[in-house]
């Protein structure tokens, strides 16, 4: 149940969690079989299913913000068109 609280979390909140932590959590979800909080007693199939399918959301989510704060510093750090656009509005503020 914690890895669920933590990885909603992370999720929900941009930059709340370190990027390795995020793929923790996403294997996590990955590898938990079946539904926890929809019961299987087979009442109703469908919300077991989507549980299971918002599960793997959660962890796509995870992975996608660990992608994107990757690319980010790599755009604040070592993208050379970024720094070349940041050079020039310093050169010349007056074209901003």
């Amino acid at each position: 149940m914690e890895t669920f609280e933590r990885a909603v979390e992370c999720a929900e909140r941009f930059g709340a969690c370190d990027i390795d932590k995020m793929e923790q959590l996403a294997n996590e979800l990955d590898e938990f079989n079946g539904a926890y909080f929809e019961k299987a007693d087979g009442r109703n199939p469908a919300m077991m299913q989507k549980e299971v399918s918002d599960r793997r959301d959660v962890a796509e989510v995870l992975r996608l913000q660990g992608e994107l704060r990757l690319r980010m510093e790599y755009l604040d750090g070592a993208n050379l068109f970024a720094q070349d656009v940041h050079d020039m509005e310093d050169a010349y503020p007056e074209h901003q």
